[in-house]
């Protein structure tokens, strides 16, 4: 990936990071979503539930309650009866102590500097707990580690697919003015690289599984400097050490059968990125003008404030893979709406006995009625008259319409397997079966 240059002027890197966050905070949205529908089909599931079924979910629920009135009890008295406090207090407390219990135990280098705090008093509450108090905890655990997301939260009431169509194909409106973004994104299981097992300084993990090759690093190391020692050790088959056992901020455990080098080189610059970020604390975004006016009185230190954030902007674009050719958040906004839309129709409310084909046309002839430009995501031209002395307009003819119908076929075919998957998926993903689609 080419890196973000600290020389860019200040308004263009905010604006880069401003397009990145958007992104960032798109992705999440609808990985929510999908994980939202999945999680609670899992439910209802007769035989072959993955999770746990509506009445174990209760159960966790309750439970979950009681370890939180035990955390904190005089906070819980003063939020009752309110039930919109108490569900966000109960999703905070789900991600709070599932972040405890996993520093403890993964190997994965997950942070998250919000917590950094609150860290000491969670660990404490942990060992406070009984054998059956610690059960729930890695039942928590377990869920959240799975989806990426407080399970608490996605089992809370799906966001109507109706409504958020409508509000995607009528403008183009930043998702936090339709609905929240989900305040807590946990790292996700399936995410994690395979190969890799991290452990810190500050929280030492024994590595579970084999392993051929440790880098130690620390916050003085020289990132060139490591991955050139990398890239010379890679070839050889022997157990390699990099770095100095004695004098480590992180250490990355690889086994190079099952990781390839640029995975670990990526791995490595994101722990390098965190611990930056845990140690300086987070970045305090600038405006423009209070941006000049320190560059204008020390220059030196307006191009560290540069560098940090072309690092966070590439530490972004990392973390969630913005580095690939994708559709624009527009654009996808628009059509996975539709797709969502569709999705529902057919495996919630089963689609009034329609077929799915009948459905999207029923829905290809709103469009054409309240939102025509919505169509020309499907086919450029659409509304285009078919030549300059003809009143027909492309849209009006045979293989345009069938290529829309198709378009929207496989936005269903997308959701579907995002839903399937409780992941972000992109249409390349579906046609190549890559990334992580169950190919079962």
């Amino acid at each position: 990936m080419e890196k973000t240059s600290p020389s860019m002027s200040y308004p263009k890197l905010l604006k880069t990071l401003d397009e990145c966050l958007t992104e960032q905070k798109h992705r999440h949205f609808w990985l929510f979503l999908y994980s939202n529908r999945h999680a609670q089909l899992q439910l209802y599931k007769p035989n072959g539930n993955d999770d746990i079924d509506l009445h174990e979910s209760e159960k966790l629920i309750h439970d979950t309650l009681d370890l939180l009135e035990k955390f904190d009890p005089i906070e819980l008295m003063q939020i009752l009866p309110d039930g919109e406090k108490l569900v966000a207090l109960l999703n905070k407390f789900c991600f709070c102590i599932t972040y405890a219990v996993h520093i403890k135990h993964v190997a994965d280098g997950f942070t998250d500097i919000r917590f950094k705090e609150l860290l000491p008093r969670y660990d404490a509450f942990l060992d406070t707990l009984t054998k059956d108090e610690k059960a729930v905890t890695c039942k928590i655990h377990e869920l959240t580690y799975k989806y990426g997301f407080p399970i608490t939260e996605l089992w809370s009431p799906s966001i109507d697919s109706t409504e958020l169509m409508e509000m995607f194909i009528k403008n183009h409106p930043r998702l936090n003015e339709i609905y929240s973004i989900p305040c807590f994104v946990f790292t996700k299981k399936s995410n994690h690289p395979k190969g890799i097992q991290i452990s810190t300084n500050e929280y030492k993990n024994e590595p579970q599984d084999p392993w051929d090759l440790i880098i130690f690093i620390n916050e003085n190391d020289i990132l060139s400097k490591v991955k050139k020692e990398v890239g010379t050790s890679w070839p050889n088959p022997e157990k390699q050490f990099i770095g100095n056992y004695n004098d480590f901020e992180i250490a990355l455990y690889v086994d190079r059968g099952k990781c390839k080098i640029s995975n670990a080189l990526s791995t490595l610059r994101l722990q390098i990125d965190h611990l930056n970020e845990y140690k300086n604390g987070p970045l305090a975004i600038l405006s423009a003008k209070q941006f000049s006016d320190i560059e204008r009185i020390n220059p030196k230190t307006g191009k560290e404030i540069r560098r940090r954030l072309a690092a966070t902007i590439d530490s972004i674009r990392l973390s969630e893979g913005l580095i690939s050719k994708r559709w624009t958040v527009y654009k996808s906004n628009v059509r996975r709406s539709i797709g969502l839309y569709l999705w529902d129709e057919i495996n919630i409310f089963k689609g009034s006995g329609k077929s799915r084909k009948k459905l999207i046309i029923e829905l290809i002839e709103r469009l054409e009625a309240k939102a025509p430009k919505v169509l020309e995501l499907y086919f450029g031209s659409y509304n285009i008259n078919y030549s300059k002395k003809s009143i027909v307009k492309l849209k009006d003819l045979e293989s345009p319409f069938e290529t829309v119908i198709r378009e929207m076929n496989a936005d269903y075919d997308l959701t579907a397997s995002c839903i399937e998957n409780f992941e972000y998926l992109t249409p390349h993903d579906v046609k190549t079966g890559g990334k992580n689609i169950n190919k079962n």
